[in-house]
């Protein structure tokens, strides 16, 4: 607020000059434009100047932590502990969120790692659901989660192969409705 109250200031002392002034500030007051911008920033020090002064042309506008060159952020390595996989190949999460509506199924995300995988149904629904994970084309039970109710959820730890698997709710009609979607396994 300030700063625009300086700036205002500063455009009423080129509307109104006066005779007290001196002589370059009334030169600048008779043709106003870039003189005039020019005082502007000179007196009130607007953003508009601190801004450019700030971000040189280009220049980022963001730094991003731990990426380019310099020293690397990350921890070091626990001993007795697996190695993280290649910079270049970063391994897929093995967290997956399932969200149960009316009659649909939604995935967090379409692709998980292999091994312990959690999986987590969260009742966003106004009806109760439950879900069972089962190899693609087939109703054999991997994993099942109980019947939660709405804004409710739970978490399990699943062990998952490669492949792809299917996740469907068990209750009554919810598959045929559309409570079923994929789950891709890499």
């Amino acid at each position: 607020m300030r700063g625009l109250a300086l700036a205002a200031a500063a455009l009423l002392a080129f509307a109104l000059p006066s005779a007290a002034a001196p002589a370059s500030t009334r030169a600048e007051a008779a043709t106003p434009g870039k003189q005039a911008k020019r005082l502007c920033h000179r007196r009130a020090r607007c953003a508009v100047l601190q801004r450019k002064r700030r971000s040189p042309p280009g220049a980022p506008r963001e730094r991003l932590l731990g990426v380019g060159p310099g020293p690397s952020l990350d921890p070091a390595p626990v001993p007795g502990q697996p190695e993280a996989p290649a910079p270049g190949a970063p391994a897929p999460p093995r967290f997956v969120s399932v969200a149960a509506r009316e009659f649909s199924l939604t995935l967090s995300r379409p692709l998980v790692g292999t091994g312990a995988v959690t999986v987590e149904l969260r009742n966003s629904g106004e009806d109760p659901h439950n879900l069972v994970v089962s190899p693609e084309g087939t109703h054999t039970t991997l994993a099942s989660f109980s019947k939660i109710g709405p804004g409710t959820y739970e978490r399990r730890s699943v062990s998952l192969a490669p492949g792809r698997y299917q996740l469907w709710c068990s209750l009554e009609s919810h598959e045929g409705l559309g409570m079923s979607t994929t789950l891709n396994v890499q």
